[in-house]
């Protein structure tokens, strides 16, 4: 991958003041961009008021980069051999090897916070307060705490096949291959286990920032759904796919429990009854690692496409589309 999409796109979309031409319409400038190989040589943007907002983390190769939105370099480390997993704020990291026997904590900077035996493999929730391990075989996931202590009592099932963790938060969801499924809290408290029935499986997963609602895409060889369930109560709703999506797919979901989801050659969006709302055409995508998001109230997507190359949008929820392009040169964005 070239050049950083993300500074492109999340900086154009959270510091600029739309241009309004004779007619109506939205024009989307870059605030910066530059090669992950080297994001110490990006030129900053001008705009300040994102000197204070950071983007996801940036890893490249054996390296860890965490970048201010005005696209500035806060810091950058090289693990070598050392296999690592960062918050999804940046402000914490987990270091183990492959064949290791311990974890360790550490924040951004490199202070150490806690260290334990263990063979399992880290992830880390969006602020770093809940720790996920996950055992070799994939059938059993227990918490641990910011501190590093037991959290709450273990997630088991025939094979973990998706964890996603709320955004801004510290809530996370499992799904496994025995079409069973968990929702915890930053404390380990569980606040949701159920399971899909039918003989499907747990494909792609999403839980809102405050836990409220989980996205969830299942099925089987016969047919994909996506489905919403309410946390309170265990209440669930849902729909069909257009297909059978052979792994995952990229799905969002927010507290009202509106949901997205990639469908193939759409967008699908629902609401909290799982009732489509719209039904976005993008070009075709392939099988492979694709993203989607909604930051206020515009969405961003990156996948790869069926016919090569990558895609990137910004739309909004009504399918009005404010940005589309391909990158031919690139798999994934």
């Amino acid at each position: 991958m070239r050049y950083l999409l993300i500074g492109i796109i999340a900086g154009a979309l959270m510091g600029l003041t739309p241009v309004w031409q004779a007619e109506p319409a939205i024009e989307l400038y870059p605030e910066w961009h530059g090669p992950i190989a080297a994001p110490e040589s990006i030129e900053r943007s001008p705009n300040t008021a994102l000197s204070a907002r950071v983007v996801p983390p940036v890893i490249s190769a054996d390296t860890l980069s965490l970048l201010a939105a005005d696209g500035r370099l806060i810091s950058r480390r090289a693990f070598g051999e050392t296999l690592f997993a960062p918050s999804g704020s940046g402000g914490y990291y987990a270091a183990y090897q492959k064949l290791g026997t311990s974890v360790e904590f550490f924040a951004a900077d490199g202070s150490p916070f806690w260290k334990i035996d263990s063979r399992e493999y880290p992830y880390l929730s969006y602020n770093g307060k809940l720790v996920l391990l996950v055992n070799s075989d994939q059938s059993r996931a227990r918490a641990l705490d910011f501190h590093g202590n037991q959290a709450g009592e273990p997630v088991s099932g025939r094979f973990l096949t998706v964890i996603a963790f709320s955004k801004g938060t510290d809530i996370a969801a499992l799904g496994f291959l025995d079409g069973s499924y968990h929702v915890i809290d930053s404390t380990g408290r569980r606040l949701l286990r159920a399971r899909t029935g039918g003989g499907t499986l747990v494909k792609s997963i999403a839980v809102s920032p405050s836990g409220t609602y989980v996205a969830l895409h299942y099925g089987n060889e016969k047919g994909d759904y996506i489905a919403l369930i309410d946390t309170a109560d265990g209440s669930a709703r849902a729909s069909a796919l257009s297909r059978v999506h052979v792994a995952r797919t990229a799905l969002t979901v927010l507290d009202d429990g509106t949901a997205a989801v990639l469908d193939y050659n759409r967008i699908l969006i629902v609401n909290r009854k799982a009732r489509p709302t719209a039904a976005i055409k993008i070009p075709a995508a392939r099988t492979g690692m694709a993203s989607l998001d909604r930051d206020g109230g515009v969405y961003v997507a990156g996948y790869t496409r069926s016919e090569g190359g990558a895609q990137a949008l910004a739309f909004l929820p009504d399918g009005t589309m404010l940005f589309a392009r391909n990158f031919p040169m690139e798999s994934y964005l």
